[in-house]
Order: C-alpha cells, then sequence, then structure tokens
C-alpha cells in the first residue's frame, strides 16, 4: 500500500481536526437557539433578580414608591469575641419608627409590634434577651408611633476574613431585619430604613481588647431569598445592618508572631557561617528550626476556625519551612563533598561550598522578602 507522504499527511489531519471542531461548534450554536426551554429558576431570576444582599440607595423615589420605618440602633458594648466559633456578644438598644400609613397595615394583618423585626444573625436565643421596653408602641404627633428593644444577645459573623491575620481588619454585624411576611408581599412592600442622626452609634463600652475602633456605620439593604416561603412571588426582606470595624492593633501582633519567626529565619541564615567542618553542629540547625516552626504554626492556629484559604502569617510559616529544608539539603551536600574530596582537593572544595553557603543566604533572605510583599498585596 503506497503512503501519503507526510507534508500531504498532516495537512489531512489538520482538515479533518478543523471538520470536527467546526461540527461541535456548530452543534453548540444550533443548541442555543431561541427554543431552548428556560428553567423556572431563570425566569423568576430574570423577573425579580438574583438572590442575595443589594445595598439600597436612599432617594426621594424610594420614600414615594413603598410604606417605610425608620430604624436607630444604639450599641453599648461588644464583649466575649471568639475568633474560632465567629461570634461575638452585644448589648444595646433599636428603635423603630413610622408613619400611619404603616400603622394601617400593622393593625390589618394583626402583627404585635414586638415581631415587627428580628436581629437575623443572633444565635444562642436561649440565653439572649431581645424585647421591646413597652407593651406598645408610643404614639407620636401626626399619628407616628415609636418603639423601643432592648437586646442582649449573641451574634454570628459569618464574613470574618482572616487572610492578613495576624494583621486584619475585624467587621462585626448586626442585622436588623423586617419579621412579617407581609412586609415583602408585591403591593405593600415595606422599607426599614436607618434614622437621618447616625451619630453615637458605638458607646463607650465598644471597644474590644487587641483591637482599636476604626467606624461605624448603618446601611439599608434588600435580601432577596432563594425560595418563595409559601407564597407565589420571592420575598424580599428589607432589612438594616449595623457594622463596626476593628482594626487589629499592630504591636502585638508583631511581639506574639512576627519576631519569634524572624529569630528562627534569622538563625537559619546565619547558620551557613558556621565553620564548614562542624557538620555535626550545621546540620542540627534546620532540623531543630523545622520542628520550632512547625509548633509554632500550630499554636498559631489553635486560635483560628478552619479556613479555605492561607492567611499572610501561613505564607511566612510555607516560606521558612522550603528555607529550612533547602538549608539542610545544602548542608548534606557539603558534607558529602566535602567528605569525598580527596586531601589535596579539601582546601578547594571548601571554597566551593562556602560560596555556595553566601548565595543561599542572599538568595534565602530575597525568597523572605518576596513572599512577605507578594503575599500582603495579593490580600
Amino acid at each position: 500500500m503506497r503512503r501519503l507522504p507526510r507534508p500531504r499527511l498532516f495537512a489531512l489531519l489538520l482538515m479533518t481536526a478543523l471538520t470536527l471542531a467546526l461540527l461541535f461548534s456548530g452543534r453548540g450554536l444550533i443548541g442555543q437557539g431561541p427554543t431552548e426551554e428556560l428553567n423556572p429558576g431563570t425566569v423568576t431570576e430574570l423577573m425579580e433578580g438574583p438572590s442575595g444582599l443589594e445595598e439600597v440607595l436612599l432617594s426621594e423615589e424610594l420614600v414615594r414608591e413603598h410604606p417605610f420605618i425608620y430604624a436607630g440602633i444604639h450599641l453599648e458594648k461588644i464583649y466575649e469575641l471568639n475568633l474560632n466559633s465567629r461570634t461575638f456578644t452585644a448589648d444595646g438598644e433599636i428603635w423603630l419608627e413610622w408613619l400611619p400609613e404603616v400603622e394601617a397595615l400593622r393593625q390589618k394583618h394583626g402583627d404585635d409590634p414586638s415581631e415587627l423585626i428580628t436581629l437575623a444573625n443572633r444565635i444562642e436565643t436561649w440565653d439572649s434577651t431581645f424585647e421591646p421596653s413597652t407593651n406598645a408602641p408610643r404614639e407620636l404627633s401626626g399619628g407616628r408611633r415609636q418603639q423601643l428593644y432592648h437586646f442582649s444577645s449573641r451574634f454570628y459573623d459569618d464574613q470574618v476574613d482572616f487572610r492578613r491575620d495576624p494583621f486584619d481588619v475585624l467587621r462585626l454585624p448586626i442585622i436588623v431585619e423586617l419579621k412579617p411576611l407581609w412586609t415583602s408581599q408585591k403591593y405593600e412592600e415595606v422599607r426599614l430604613l436607618p434614622e437621618a442622626n447616625k451619630d453615637n452609634l458605638v458607646g463607650e463600652l465598644g471597644s474590644l481588647s487587641g483591637y482599636q475602633l476604626e467606624s461605624a456605620s448603618f446601611t439599608p439593604y434588600l435580601r432577596r431569598t432563594n425560595n418563595h416561603r409559601g407564597t407565589w412571588y420571592r420575598p424580599h426582606m428589607s432589612q438594616v445592618r449595623l457594622e463596626v470595624v476593628y482594626q487589629s492593633n499592630l504591636w502585638p501582633g508583631i511581639v506574639n508572631w512576627v519576631i519569634p519567626l524572624m529569630i528562627i529565619n534569622s538563625i537559619v541564615l546565619m547558620a551557613p557561617s558556621v565553620e564548614g567542618t562542624l557538620s555535626d553542629v550545621r546540620l542540627a540547625i534546620p532540623s531543630t528550626a523545622l520542628l520550632t516552626l512547625i509548633f509554632l504554626q500550630q499554636s498559631y492556629h489553635s486560635s483560628l476556625p478552619k479556613l479555605p484559604y492561607t492567611t499572610f502569617l501561613d505564607d511566612l510559616f510555607t516560606a521558612s519551612y522550603l528555607i529550612a529544608m533547602a538549608l539542610f539539603a545544602l548542608f548534606t551536600w557539603g558534607y558529602n563533598s566535602y567528605a569525598a574530596a580527596p586531601d589535596d582537593q579539601k582546601l578547594e572544595t571548601m571554597r566551593r561550598i562556602n560560596k555556595a553557603d553566601m548565595r543561599f543566604q542572599i538568595i534565602s533572605f530575597a525568597a523572605l522578602v518576596l513572599t512577605a510583599f507578594v503575599s500582603w498585596g495579593s490580600r
């Protein structure tokens, strides 16, 4: 049988591959025509928007189109912060104020004023309090109503970010959300809005040990649920979020973690300066440093929850591990090279070992600094 020349064979294979590619891509294009069926979830998302949180922009149009309730909050103190469980305890007050229009809707649906709102991220309700200060709302001028609530509860924060730990920014939220389902109905959608005066959101006891209070905000959001909750539409629950921002103190993180880590790395980087003939001492340094690094990192992670990512300090630990392992390999190579060298070449071998040691010190120091900059900048 006569074989095709290689150029022709290559061209034939190329044309075949292009034909198959066009065929399969054509099938994909045909399958994406206008006759493709949309599932009910896609239709709902197109009509009502995707599920999740959406920040509400305050405007005159919003106030005209929706009945609204003004909400205010004062956080008296925060304590019992537990980063491992992502929880904290807070005490404070919340007050609501609404117009006669909302009062008429409330009486129409027969809801008690104490059931108007809920603390969405409150946990351990059996060991906390959240109750109105009076049995009935206080009547103000113009038919307005006002209700005051006291709370002392434990809250969960699912957005704690430890990527820059131990120099992280801590954001602790308290979420106030309208509770009755009728407040999210299509034609009676009530909005919960923060009152105009947002001063003094956090009291004097709002400080946390090891952190510095940076700021506090009280922002309205709209939470689109991912299910219908027994209705013909997908409810849009109105909420306001108090977010208290804390910056971790710089000096404790440096003293507790960075300085010990830098001391270990300094010892590792100075180890090549030990006389090359002291092979036993040189080989003991990286192995001891590795064990110390392991115990130090385990101690560091004992105060953190399980994370799907590495922290800034974890990246420094990883670089330190690799440097210590590289140093052990370098010392092993140096010891074997010196032991295998003839007597008349031992001096030259020692010079080569010392030159390699110096290069290792420079490269390792540069790698450690580069790791710190890249890790911090990428978070």
